[in-house]
């Protein structure tokens, strides 16, 4: 079924090529989903030039409480961790500890206007290359947001 372009599909615009736009700045779209027990929020945001930028956030988990029955060594190690954590991402990512000792990540790539495939590339690659060091925090003890409160913070 042939579409004539541009057309508008939700809040995007959608040009000839396939890509995707956000239609207007006041509602820029967004989404999220789960991946290893934490939720990842992709939301579009206005670039310079008519480009736009994809940015991906998500809680890793939460630094162990000292009240919990585990190893009282996790929560001294769980800080060293995070302490280097910066120095070992990719350029454009972000962690932050929250003041509830959440652990929060951010990232962004300059991507739009894209197409629907080239969006789940651009995801893909993102859930890979986050991959051994959600590895690395588990092993810590830093479990996923949903294990540390017992439901997703969504």
């Amino acid at each position: 079924m042939p579409f004539d372009a541009p057309f508008n599909l939700g809040p995007f615009a959608v040009d000839a090529m396939g890509r995707l736009a956000a239609r207007g700045s006041a509602a820029l779209p967004g989404f999220f989903f789960r991946w290893r027990g934490r939720v990842i929020r992709a939301k579009f945001l206005p670039g310079e030039s008519g480009q736009g930028r994809l940015c991906l956030s998500a809680t890793l988990g939460r630094v162990p409480s000292t009240a919990g029955a585990g190893d009282p060594r996790a929560r001294t190690g769980s800080f060293q961790l995070l302490h280097l954590l910066p120095r070992a991402l990719p350029g454009r990512w972000r962690v932050a500890l929250l003041p509830d000792h959440r652990v929060h990540l951010e990232a962004e790539a300059d991507v739009l206007p894209i197409t629907a495939s080239e969006l789940l590339v651009e995801l893909t690659r993102f859930l890979l290359e986050l991959a051994p060091y959600l590895d690395v925090l588990d092993e810590a003890g830093i479990a996923g947001a949903e294990d540390a409160a017992g439901s997703a913070n969504t």
